[in-house]
């Protein structure tokens, strides 16, 4: 009887140690299925609904308006999407692909794929290594309707409308005011508004209406800041240009895709007449990212020098159309050392236009399609004996 207790005590230590009973056969483990899913389609076309009459000529006009860029130094296309697919295409940093749909693959763990366009057929390129760009030409439509609703709605109610003024030029970059409200917007170069006891920051020639008046305070609603009204400092209102008299010139940037379009109303109709692929702010030792909002524009200039770290004359970028404080979009800048070889160097910086942000507040263009805009602006009014031009019309520069 002990030696048959001793048999069964083992038999059931077996079983709970290997997890196998005797007289059942093991369960075989089913493979994890792979859930694929197109999240995302693209066409590389501008939208039926979005009327257009380019007329910017350029070799550098994008014949790619959907695409992924390499983010890291070489990007694998492969025939299918997985990571053990032969590659058929290869391609380095922050060059471009056409880009088809975008897939979710959902196994034990989550990956997304793009389907792309290369030379050597139709492949698939994970996300790992790249990321995808489009121009939201509808989005860009949307926000000047609101721009126009907002001012025809204060025309209309007699509400005035004006703009702020409260860049003060800082060329040796001296203490910049790096504080954010919760919008992420610095108070550097723009004004504090207060709204039930919370500061929120306003940008340098943001579009207004003046809800009331004081002897030095004001109430305003600013176009695409929800909180209203907010009590600012009556100084900094300006109406200069004078917004009430609308716009018929538009230039819309799209920060999260890193391109911008101009837009031109003809009749009743606005109108595609240019797009380009950009470059906006990033926060750095010297720079701040580009503001969202809407602003109009008071100035711009054929030439704007820019200073180094320390303060010394660094270089010049052309074509510049002041937006927001400091902020120009303009044409690549050329540091004076490049200039003997500056072709060279614009090539490689332009390469990097439309993929991720680097300019201290700036929106960067090629210096061809900032040239354009720069005319497209003056038309017939400008005068080359002084850098700095007004705009005779009203242009609104619409970020978002």
């Amino acid at each position: 009887m002990k030696l048959q207790r001793k048999i069964l005590a083992g038999i059931t230590a077996f079983t709970i140690f290997t997890g196998v009973s005797f007289g059942a056969a093991p369960k075989k483990s089913e493979p994890k299925k792979t859930e694929i899913k197109v999240v995302k389609l693209y066409d590389n076309k501008i939208p039926e609904n979005i009327k257009t009459d380019i007329k910017y000529k350029g070799d550098d006009l994008p014949e790619l308006l959907d695409y992924v860029f390499i983010k890291t130094k070489y990007g694998n296309v492969r025939k299918f999407p997985t990571g053990s697919s032969p590659i058929i295409y290869q391609l380095s940093f922050n060059h471009k692909l056409q880009v088809l749909e975008k897939r979710s693959q959902k196994g034990s763990t989550e990956s997304f794929w793009y389907k792309v366009q290369t030379p050597n057929g139709v492949g698939y390129i994970s996300s790992v290594y790249c990321e995808d760009r489009s121009f939201r030409f509808e989005k860009m439509l949307e926000r000047i309707n609101d721009v126009e609703k907002f001012i025809e709605d204060n025309n209309t109610a007699g509400i005035k409308l004006a703009s702020t003024n409260s860049y003060i030029p800082n060329p040796y970059n001296k203490d910049m005011l790096r504080i954010k409200d919760k919008y992420g917007t610095s108070l550097d170069q723009n004004i504090i508004g207060e709204y039930n006891g919370e500061k929120i920051y306003i940008p340098d020639r943001s579009v207004l209406s003046v809800l009331s008046e004081g002897k030095k305070e004001a109430e305003v609603k600013v176009e695409g800041i929800k909180e209203f009204p907010l009590k600012i400092e009556k100084k900094y209102l300006t109406e200069r240009p004078k917004i009430s008299e609308g716009f018929k010139k538009a230039i819309v940037a799209d920060i999260d895709n890193q391109n911008l379009a101009a837009f031109e109303k003809v009749g009743n109709d606005w109108v595609l007449i240019s797009y380009i692929y950009g470059k906006t702010g990033i926060e750095s030792i010297l720079g701040f990212e580009t503001p969202r909002g809407s602003f109009i524009v008071p100035m711009i200039k054929y030439e704007m020098g820019y200073r180094g770290n320390f303060g010394e004359d660094l270089g010049i970028a052309r074509y510049a159309i002041r937006f927001s404080g400091g902020g120009y979009l303009h044409g690549t800048p050329v540091d004076y050392p490049e200039e003997p070889n500056k072709e060279f160097f614009l090539t490689q910086k332009e390469t990097g236009l439309g993929t991720f942000k680097g300019t201290r507040k700036c929106i960067r263009n090629t210096v061809s399609h900032a040239k354009f805009l720069f005319e497209w602006i003056l038309e017939d009014n400008g005068n080359i004996k002084s850098n700095e031009q007004r705009p005779k019309e009203n242009v609104m520069f619409i970020i978002f």
